[in-house]
């Protein structure tokens, strides 16, 4: 790309995280660049050399590639696995919503929203609901998508160091969201399921896991 820096990190709807979401910047190398004027196409070599003022071996700038893509890897997981539980959590609540006054099937809502407070809790864990500005992070607790944001844009930089304090803390936020995922994996195969089969049993369409 032109300002040399990989995809951007995916982004969530009406969530505030202070950082920046751009890719982190290229490490030396050779890559080729692709050019598209019209129906025309060219590509050509292209090679990103190392900032002489800086004294570092092509290890380090591996290293800290190696860590950013775990970053911004777990970042992207994160958020797509927030989106994905968003839609199902609006299924889930429109068929809670359209069955409300129908006594008969109280068990049905009563179990649909049962499930939105759950998916609720769980991304509460995630991301920061309540900030909408620079100022609110202040007012309110950064949560586990906003720790691994920070962490990235620590590394971020033109100097290739990688410290072991960082090395630490991404391990800690991986085994933080690998215990989340979880959680999220157990709402999919047992809550969600059982509320399918409540309607499969009712004669109700159920809920599409995206």
């Amino acid at each position: 790309s032109q300002n040399l820096r990989a995809e951007s990190i995916k982004g969530i709807p009406k969530v505030f995280i202070e950082g920046s979401y751009v890719g982190r910047k290229m490490s030396p190398g050779s890559y080729s660049a692709k050019f598209t004027y019209g129906k025309q196409t060219k590509t050509v070599p292209l090679k990103i050399l190392p900032d002489p003022r800086i004294s570092a071996e092509m290890a380090d700038y591996q290293n800290q590639e190696n860590t950013l893509k775990a970053l911004e890897n777990s970042t992207n997981d994160i958020h797509e696995s927030i989106a994905k539980m968003r839609k199902v959590s609006k299924q889930i609540s429109e068929v809670s919503t359209l069955l409300a006054e129908k006594t008969d099937l109280k068990s049905v809502v009563d179990a649909g929203n049962a499930i939105v407070k759950k998916i609720k809790a769980w991304e509460a864990k995630l991301v920061q609901n309540k900030s909408e500005s620079n100022d609110d992070v202040i007012n309110f607790k950064n949560m586990l998508s906003a720790d691994y944001i920070f962490v990235r844009g620590e590394l971020d930089s033109n100097v290739p160091i990688v410290t072991n304090g960082q090395k630490q803390q991404l391990a800690a936020l991986d085994a933080q969201w690998k215990v989340l995922k979880t959680e999220m994996n157990d709402l999919m195969s047992k809550d969600i399921a059982a509320f399918n089969k409540l309607c499969a049993d009712k004669a109700i369409t159920k809920v599409i896991v995206p």
